[in-house]
């Protein structure tokens, strides 16, 4: 049975790097952030890029791959506050420092994989 972290390696590896953005969910147009891709690749409508379709605050799929990332960065790393959306946003995080979102998002969930998340 796929991992979470798996799902999302999978999924994620699928967007082009210039599909990448920062700092928010979506351009509602063809761009999500890591966190908004996933979202979205996820959902019923994996075309809509709409704010709507690439954010969720339920108790979602999304949702839970953040707090999986963040319990793993803590553990890792030992840093508070920071998960898939830090990782996206900015080489910020020891071990995730690539100039590219996507490779960085990737190693992330890589890791994630290895340590069997």
């Amino acid at each position: 049975m796929e991992t979470l972290a798996q799902k999302a390696l999978r999924l994620l590896s699928s967007v082009p790097k210039e599909d990448y953005i920062t700092r928010t969910y979506t351009d509602n147009i063809g761009k999500c952030c890591a966190v908004g891709h996933y979202a979205r690749l996820t959902s019923k409508n994996t075309d809509d890029y709409s704010l709507n379709n690439c954010y969720d605050d339920s108790d979602s799929e999304s949702i839970k791959l953040r707090i999986l990332s963040s319990q793993f960065i803590k553990n890792k790393y030992d840093m508070l506050h920071s998960d898939l959306s830090t990782v996206n946003n900015g080489p910020t995080i020891n071990g995730y420092i690539e100039p590219e979102i996507k490779d960085r998002v990737i190693h992330l969930l890589t890791d994630m994989v290895t340590e069997g998340l």
